[in-house]
């Protein structure tokens, strides 16, 4: 079944950009001061790669006062790994088993995901995955922030520009920067 799955891949990304020509969306800024809520969304790789994540969420909520932080980590693969599975209440995931035909995720915690009503939506991914555009291009979210490529132009509403390859870190620096610094009209 290894065959399927770049033709499935192909398929899943089709589908969300038929959604997104249909959608009427329309983003509304906001920063660190008149945001209230924010999700975040990414792929889950390795152990040094979550522990970030969890610095993010620590200092987003330390730091800047955020009272409603949704995240929620995908696994390209059947099982979460072993450092995952003692966060499991602390957030939410998904795995490669939990999506459907089109790589899209079906379970609750995507579909309560997307239906957030978020002021910003941070995606922390590195590379494109179909079941996280498909969460991003769904989601609700006001303000939709990733990285800057040709093919992420229709999912987010301001992307930063970073070199591939680029630590996560200063990708969420230069978030963390844009934040603070866009005045919302």
């Amino acid at each position: 079944m290894k065959f399927l799955y770049p033709i499935k891949q192909h398929l899943g990304k089709r589908k969300i950009e038929k959604f997104l020509l249909q959608q009427r969306r329309r983003a509304t800024v906001s920063n660190f001061d008149s945001a209230k809520s924010i999700g975040i969304i990414y792929s889950i790789t390795t152990t040094d790669y979550q522990d970030i994540v969890e610095k993010y969420v620590d200092f987003l909520k330390g730091e800047i006062g955020f009272k409603k932080i949704v995240v929620l980590g995908y696994y390209d693969g059947s099982q979460l790994p072993n450092f995952i599975i003692n966060q499991s209440l602390r957030y939410q995931y998904f795995t490669n088993k939990m999506v459907d035909f089109f790589f899209q995720g079906n379970t609750k915690e995507v579909t309560n995901f997307i239906k957030e009503d978020f002021d910003v939506l941070v995606d922390l991914s590195e590379d494109f995955q179909v079941p996280i555009k498909h969460a991003v291009a769904h989601s609700k979210a006001g303000f939709k922030i990733g990285r800057l490529t040709q093919e992420n132009e229709k999912y987010y509403d301001f992307m930063v520009e970073i070199p591939a390859n680029t630590p996560v870190t200063k990708f969420i620096t230069q978030v963390n920067i844009f934040l603070t610094q866009v005045n919302p009209k």
